[in-house]
């Protein structure tokens, strides 16, 4: 009798730790800016004359379909022996080309979950979240708007702000963002990438004002390296009401090794970049950041060995001339353990 109560409780708890295998196991957490990742389909409401059959770089089915493939091999290889936690993208143009990236057969055996909005970015690129819905029960997932008083009439990307448990405890939000441009003419580009930090920074602030325990991942190209005013701001210890964690930019030491996720010319920048609360980082808590760190994927299939700069990420195009590359960016990744 007592040897079949034991049996019994071997295959509970042999049941239990069977459901909860998943969740202790680590996972993965990725930002990459895809370049440009259009379909070949004339929107009547966006700026996408660029990336059609009709137009200089001859966009055609045959080369989205290498750049979904090209896209998806690369998130694969980040994958190879773990599983995906959160992928944020940006330069989508729209949901469609998000399903076609996951349906990629590279990525179809994850559960992945697709967040996406149709942003006012007069170019039509978006960003989007991709998350594992085996590893993170969504609560709710809305946009942040970013204006400009001082230029109405300048649109740009809206910011995804994701919320969901990984565990009991505490709730995780996700933010994916693609701050504006440096390529402004009258100057204002910099003024506009600090709008977004205030946008951003008021909504983080308003979080930790009704759940101190939150979780918070911060990820995009934001246009600024880690050293850029929007983005120290954003990781700045000055908020309008106390946290109860500060923001901690875990590109800084990337950054410090001269490593970068594009570059131009000789000059190397890190604006793919994640950021994180401070309680990520305390191996004490239900799940924290492996070794407090983040990384650069860089290995060299999607790199070009320019003659003038040296290995520089290999692109789509230059200018019109299509190269068959994979994004002009490297994507950034974290690594999340679980007790």
């Amino acid at each position: 009798m007592k040897r079949l109560l034991f049996i019994s409780l071997l295959f509970v708890y042999g049941r239990i730790c069977a459901q909860e295998e998943p969740l202790l196991k680590p996972g993965r957490v990725i930002f990459y800016n895809v370049e440009n990742l259009f379909d070949t389909i004339k929107d009547p409401v966006k700026h996408d004359e660029e990336f059609l059959p009709t137009a200089k770089s001859k966009w055609d089915t045959k080369k989205y379909q290498l750049k979904l493939e090209h896209i998806s091999k690369v998130i694969a290889a980040l994958l190879d022996s773990i599983q995906p936690i959160a992928i944020g993208l940006s330069e989508v143009e729209n949901r469609k080309v998000v399903e076609d990236l996951i349906a990629q057969p590279a990525l179809q055996n994850f559960n992945l979950g697709i967040v996406h909005h149709e942003s006012p970015d007069e170019r039509g690129i978006d960003v989007a979240l991709l998350y594992n819905k085996d590893m993170i029960q969504e609560v709710f997932d809305a946009f942040l708007k970013v204006e400009f008083t001082f230029d109405p009439d300048d649109k740009t990307r809206d910011i995804i702000y994701f919320k969901g448990y990984m565990t009991e405890q505490f709730p995780v939000y996700f933010f994916v963002n693609h701050w504006p441009s440096r390529r402004a003419a009258n100057g204002d580009s910099e003024k506009k990438r600090i709008t977004a930090a205030m946008v951003l920074k008021a909504k983080v602030e308003d979080i930790y004002k009704g759940e101190p325990f939150a979780r918070i991942v911060i990820m995009g190209d934001f246009n600024d390296n880690p050293d850029n005013k929007s983005v120290e701001y954003l990781c700045s210890g000055n908020y309008k009401y106390p946290l109860n964690q500060n923001l901690v930019n875990l590109m800084r030491l990337p950054q410090s090794r001269h490593e970068f996720t594009l570059k131009y010319h000789e000059q190397n920048d890190v604006f793919d970049q994640l950021i994180v609360s401070k309680n990520m980082l305390t191996s004490e808590n239900p799940y924290y950041i492996k070794n407090s760190a983040a990384h650069i994927f860089k290995p060299l299939w999607i790199m070009y060995d320019n003659p003038k700069y040296g290995l520089v990420p290999s692109r789509t195009y230059l200018g019109d001339f299509w190269v068959g590359g994979y994004s002009d960016h490297l994507p950034v990744y974290m690594d999340i353990c679980f007790h």
